[in-house]
């Protein structure tokens, strides 16, 4: 799952929901700050505890060639 935004307070309440509502294994939370966003490290390690893989990336969505970079970086079996 790809949660945009997914370090801010909304992103995270998704991809809790996504974890623990859906069963969502995979996230790749993705925000402008990336891992370094405050409080990321703790979401991702809340969100493990639960079960699920989870990587911090850092890409402004709306620069289509950053989307399209990080994306192509994601194995394929994850998509």
């Amino acid at each position: 799952m790809l949660v945009t935004g997914g370090t801010g307070a909304l992103g995270a309440l998704v991809a809790r929901h996504l974890v623990t509502a859906h069963g969502a294994r995979q996230l790749l939370l993705v925000s402008r700050s990336g891992p370094d966003a405050a409080g990321a490290p703790g979401l991702r390690d809340e969100l493990a505890a639960c079960g699920a893989e989870v990587t911090l990336a850092a890409c402004d969505v709306a620069d289509r060639t950053a989307l399209a970079r990080l994306l192509a970086g994601i194995p394929p079996h994850t998509r």
